[in-house]
């Protein structure tokens, strides 16, 4: 095994509980990578300090596995992915079959999610030392869930950080058709496994589209970047009067013509616009009870955020809600966010209250030493 030696005073945040060694924070490195990435972390003078993954190549140089000196084998992950899959048989409502099964360092099992669609699984192996015990991943996972097909979605540009190459395909079973059904707080919806956005779907935004179902009765309600339409299909179970998706995505569009047919949704209730958001709001002169402003996890940059959240405002109807939210990274903070709010309204002449979170479900768990864990923050704003 690797044994990875930190400089002087660079042990602090790990002996804290963070689950990320930088790799500023290496000092030597004892043993040879090629034999693989499992390593042991000591301190500049020789104390354990945890196990993990080690990857010379990766700007974080380790992920912390276990602060303990026990085996880690295959015995180790199962283990893992068993504490996993009954915290979500604790928290996940029977109604629901479309969730997230592992959540990387927030279920201890840095670089590796899985999301479960009802009889299949959607794996993303994301860092080397994933990558290296894919097989045992896999065989354990078989071992759980006999019944369920798994398929690789590790196709996203994180893992180039990690010197692999986007990698998606069949691991186990067969999927005769791209689309599985599912089930969300018992509404069915249509999800493409194989070349949907992430691994299909947006199960992070479960919990604010249940808050947009109990605030709907009644409203017209205006849903930008819709995707497949997840959060108009819950607002018109809530009894919303009608609906506007706008979405540019011709697949995505699809999907959303095959949930509202899934649904037995009347044509004169839900209109599909297909068009560039901006483009729409821009031209559009309508007005809105509720909007629901959830940009794509490419729109990082403040500004973007901020321009499609000013133009929404212009768009809402006094006393009316926005369900707005961004997704946190180097370009994004908190704080930003909230700049970025308060330079919309005025924008949009607008006087804005925030009054509810919005945030990922309870099967996204983090760490409470990893706040880097927290991706997708939001709110839902009152307008007048």
């Amino acid at each position: 095994m690797l044994i990875v030696r930190l400089l002087p005073k660079k042990d602090l945040p790990v002996a804290k509980g963070h689950p990320w060694i930088f790799s500023g924070a290496v000092d030597k490195i004892q043993g040879s990578p090629e034999e693989g990435s499992l390593c042991r972390v000591i301190d500049s003078r020789g104390k354990f300090l945890c196990q993990g993954f080690y990857n010379p190549f990766s700007q974080i140089a380790v992920r912390v596995l276990t602060r303990g000196k026990e085996t880690v084998d295959r015995a180790f992950f199962a283990q893992r992915i068993r504490q996993a899959a009954r915290m979500r048989e604790s928290i996940i409502p029977g109604d629901t079959t479309c969730y997230r099964l592992v959540n990387g360092e927030g279920d201890l099992l840095p670089g590796l999610v899985v999301d479960f669609f009802s009889q299949v699984l959607v794996m993303q192996f994301l860092t080397t030392g994933m990558e290296e015990i894919k097989a045992d991943i896999v065989s354990i996972f078989q071992e759980l869930y006999p019944s369920c097909a798994i398929h690789e979605r590790s196709d996203m540009r994180a893992r180039s950080g990690e010197g692999l190459r986007p990698l998606s395909g069949p691991l186990s079973g067969s999927l005769p058709d791209g689309t599985v059904q599912v089930l969300e707080a018992g509404i069915p919806l249509m999800v493409d496994v194989l070349t949907g956005d992430r691994t299909g779907f947006y199960l992070e935004h479960r919990i604010n589209r249940s808050k947009l179902r109990a605030r709907a009765a009644g409203k017209d309600v205006l849903d930008l970047f819709s995707y497949t339409g997840a959060y108009a299909m819950h607002a018109l179970k809530g009894g919303a009067k009608s609906v506007v998706s706008v979405e540019n995505s011709a697949p995505a569009l699809a999907l959303t013509k095959k949930n509202l047919e899934l649904n037995k949704v009347p044509p004169f209730v839900w209109k599909v616009v297909r068009d560039d958001v901006f483009r729409f709001l821009q031209d559009d002169r309508a007005t809105y009870d509720i909007i629901v402003c959830d940009p794509p996890a490419f729109m990082k940059e403040a500004d973007d955020f901020e321009k499609a959240l000013a133009l929404a405002l212009e768009r809402l109807r006094p006393s009316g809600q926005v369900f707005t939210n961004t997704y946190l990274g180097p370009q994004v903070t908190p704080l930003d966010f909230y700049r970025a709010v308060q330079q919309a309204a005025e924008k949009a002449s607008k006087s804005v209250r925030i009054i509810e979170p919005l945030h990922e479900g309870p099967d996204f768990p983090i760490q409470p030493s990893h706040p880097q864990g927290v991706h997708l923050f939001g709110h839902i704003l009152y307008g007048e």
